[in-house]
């Protein structure tokens, strides 16, 4: 064992370099102290020792040898005494402590080589009780280690090993080999104390470097302190137990605009407007409580802030915290929350808040739903509007709508732009529903007053669904679910129209619902069939073509017409299956009929836009040797409306086929005219509200005489639709027009009961229970009056 070692602890790795001095001054420091402090309150029980060996052994052993041992360990106590009152540890230097501690481990080196060889020596001399005296001395010598030597592992490393082998032969001394039980405790001493000495001094250079690295962490953070107040933006602030400022920085200062002196010991609350925050902030000052990013308002030279503040209670009463300028990211958070809750285009609430609030009202998010009212409304035709006019145009009439909305209602109330051309007013009431019904028209009203933008005045209406909900007796679903069945209602009034909830509704909603499920599997299942109608000839009575009609056979409902059902194929997309099916299947059994009439075929616009159209009808023509050009598809405007390049197209390529278009329920649009410019029809048909009136209407004979001339000049043919009179078959030959097609001719009936073509027969064409007579009398009037002619047109 190296007694002048300077440390206990591996020399340090290159993370330990930078403070190893430092560290090393640590414990020596610790190490002298200690060690002074142990020894020096061993000199008491030493002495006691040593005179107690004295008077034990002074007659039975030499007493000149005992007395001898006995100056010797004494003067090497008072030696140690002297060497103590030689330093300051508190002002020596590194060195100083170093030369020291050498001088301390050799000089217990010397003390412990001095008890080893008293012990052996005076065994030989034992008897009795003086065997209990050397035992119980060589104990408390060997295990008074543990208070001298504590933080000297050395000395102490020493002490045990040459201690042991001492006690150990001192035994053998005395018992011989019957002292093996003490032999063996002794051992276990030593092995004891050794794994104390090294988990003591373990534990003594951790807690040293510890502290090292609490003042390096200390220093660094008084460091960073200074630079953080120099360099950064956030201020640090410290308040005494009453909450006044104190020790107040420069930074915080100048972030206030005041002078420091005027700050110190001014109430830190006097900073910021009164409000839940700053409470929340009173309450941790009081509390002495920690807390983490407080978000408070305050004035600086009248400027509103927003500051976050942090803070932590100090042992020695004081609280002491960071205060950061958030000013900008408060207000990009409120921009965002605002885009998150408001439309920005409008401004108003949007979907997500209407929902919100929807909810709330409706009993979601309290005990007992209120009795609220809800107006849902869609402006008509706005699409035309934007497309025509331009988006910017769009979006001024959208603000503007918002506007007046809002004029219209309480503070407390709520109007919302869901999206589109789509908004909602929500309010709370109890009001009746003659009430709300007014309220709606009211609204009707101002939309439908005309717009200036631009120089320009423009006008739009609205339709409004009305939906209510008293004493929370539907949730927020089921009452948009039920202003959603009241607006559809209202749209189908037409333009500028309101509609209010009824239970009604509900069941027609109900039975669309239904007959979407029935559709799905109406064509899988067989229930689809197509009726024919004829189409004949207003000059010669003869029939020129037929009508292909959907009918659905339901297998509880019975019959079902087309205008119950195709709507739905129409919005659910099943109209391009079906629509594909009756395509193959018109011409399929046309095919099979005899004569050389013409095949009319209706298409839906969705069809028009389907990329397959044109080969379907391609394949139908080709697989059963149909001659083109005697289909003809009849679409409506609504076809062209979007004016669309693909749906033109299409037309086009079906053209190119040899197909015939025609352009059904003309004049009950808003743009005919323009259509008849933008695409050659080769047929106009002219839609039943003309024909209806058409013999005592002026105005409806002014309308077919003028559709006539028009086709004639295009090119085109005409069709009146709808006839079941006599004297509407007379009156359109006499303005005209040139084929007719209506009850009075033929009821629709399926291919197995239709025989088109011509006969004297009053069932010809047709197997009806109640045949066309008065049909059957036009047309032989009008074969006579061809005869007459010669066979010629008229």
């Amino acid at each position: 064992m190296q007694f002048a070692g300077l440390k206990s602890e591996p020399s340090p790795g290159p993370e330990e370099a930078l403070h190893s001095d430092e560290l090393e001054h640590l414990l020596l420091y610790r190490r002298l102290r200690s060690f002074s402090s142990g020894a020096t309150i061993s000199l008491v029980p030493a002495v006691g020792a040593i005179l107690t060996l004295l008077y034990t052994f002074w007659n039975d052993a030499p007493p000149g040898m005992i007395a001898a041992w006995a100056l010797t360990q004494i003067a090497q106590l008072c030696v140690f005494v002297m060497l103590d009152r030689q330093i300051d540890i508190e002002t020596a230097s590194l060195d100083e402590m170093r030369r020291h501690w050498r001088k301390f481990l050799i000089l217990q080196g010397v003390g412990s080589t001095i008890y080893v060889v008293i012990f052996p020596y005076l065994a030989q001399y034992a008897q009795g009780l003086d065997i209990a005296v050397l035992g119980i001395v060589g104990t408390a010598i060997l295990c008074g280690v543990l208070l001298v030597h504590r933080t000297a592992p050395q000395a102490a490393t020493f002490h045990v090993l040459t201690m042991s082998p001492s006690l150990l032969l001192t035994a053998w001394l005395i018992g011989g080999a019957g002292a093996w039980p003490t032999m063996v405790l002794i051992v276990s001493f030593a092995f004891a104390l050794l794994a104390a000495i090294r988990a003591q001094d373990r534990y003594f250079v951790q807690a040293a470097r510890s502290e090292v690295e609490r003042r390096e962490n200390d220093m660094t953070v008084r460091m960073l302190l200074n630079d953080y107040e120099e360099q950064s933006s956030d201020w640090l602030w410290t308040v005494g137990p009453r909450g006044n400022l104190r020790d107040v920085s420069a930074g915080l200062a100048e972030a206030l605009g005041r002078d420091e002196e005027t700050l110190e010991g001014s109430p830190l609350l006097d900073l910021f407007q009164i409000g839940e925050k700053r409470d929340e902030l009173a309450r941790h000052i009081v509390e002495r409580s920690p807390f983490r990013d407080l978000l408070v308002k305050l004035r600086v030279a009248g400027e509103l802030r927003y500051w976050r503040l942090s803070a932590r209670p100090r042992v020695d009463g004081r609280m002491s915290g960071v205060a950061r300028d958030v000013t900008n990211d408060k207000l990009i958070e409120d921009r965002v929350a605002f885009m998150a809750h408001y439309d920005n285009l409008t401004g108003l609430a949007n979907r997500y808040l209407f929902n919100e609030r929807l909810r709330g009202l409706a009993g979601e998010n309290r005990s007992n739903g209120a009795s609220i009212a809800l107006f849902y409304l869609d402006l008509d035709d706005f699409k035309a509007i934007n497309d025509t006019r331009g988006h910017l145009v769009g979006d001024r009439l959208l603000r503007e709508v918002g506007t007046r909305l809002e004029q219209e209602i309480r503070s407390e109330d709520l109007v919302a732009r869901l999206g589109g051309d789509e908004f909602a007013v929500l309010i709370e009431t109890r009001a009746g529903d003659g009430l709300l019904i007014e309220r709606a028209h009211r609204f009707l009203s101002v939309i439908r007053a005309p717009y200036e933008i631009e120089g320009q005045l423009y006008r739009v209406s609205t339709s409004v669904g009305v939906a209510r909900c008293i004493d929370g007796d539907c949730d927020a679903d089921e009452l948009m679910r039920r202003a959603d069945l009241a607006l559809y209602a209202a749209k189908e009034k037409g333009r500028d129209n309101l509609a209010l909830f009824e239970p009604e509704l509900d069941r027609k909603a109900r039975e669309r619902r239904q007959v979407e499920a029935d559709l799905a599997d109406a064509l899988a299942r067989g229930q689809m069939r197509l009726h024919y109608q004829s189409i004949v000839d207003l000059d010669t009575g003869e029939t020129t073509g037929i009508e292909a009609l959907m009918r659905w056979y339901h297998p509880q409902r019975g019959i079902i017409p087309p205008t119950e059902f195709l709507p739905v194929a129409e919005e659910t997309g099943m109209i391009a299956a079906i629509g594909e099916w009756a395509i193959r299947e018109a011409i399929a059994e046309a095919s099979a009929m005899p004569g050389d009439f013409r095949l009319a075929i209706n298409l839906s616009p969705t069809q028009v836009k389907n990329p397959n159209l044109v080969a379907t009808v391609a394949q139908a023509i080709h697989q059963h040797g149909f001659a083109p050009e005697r289909v003809e598809l009849e679409i409506t405007e609504h076809v062209l409306l979007d004016q669309s390049d693909v749906s033109r197209s299409t037309l086009m390529r079906l053209r190119e086929l040899g197909v015939k278009i025609a352009l059904d329920d003309f004049g009950t649009g808003y743009s005919s005219l323009g259509y008849l410019r933008s695409f050659p029809f080769d047929r106009i048909k002219i839609d039943r509200v003309f024909v209806e009136d058409v013999v005592a209407d002026t105005h409806s004979k002014a309308i077919i005489s003028s559709i006539t001339r028009l086709a004639d000049a295009l090119g085109m043919q005409t069709t009146g639709e709808g006839v079941e009179t006599p004297e509407q078959l007379e009156m359109l030959r006499k303005l005209g027009v040139e084929e007719a097609q209506g009850f009075l001719i033929c009821r629709p009936a399926p291919a197995e009961d239709f025989v088109p073509g011509d006969s004297d027969s009053e069932d010809a064409g047709l197997q009806d229970p109640h045949p066309g007579s008065d049909f059957v009398d036009y047309r032989e009037r009008r074969a006579r009056a061809v005869k007459r002619r010669g066979g010629k047109a008229a």
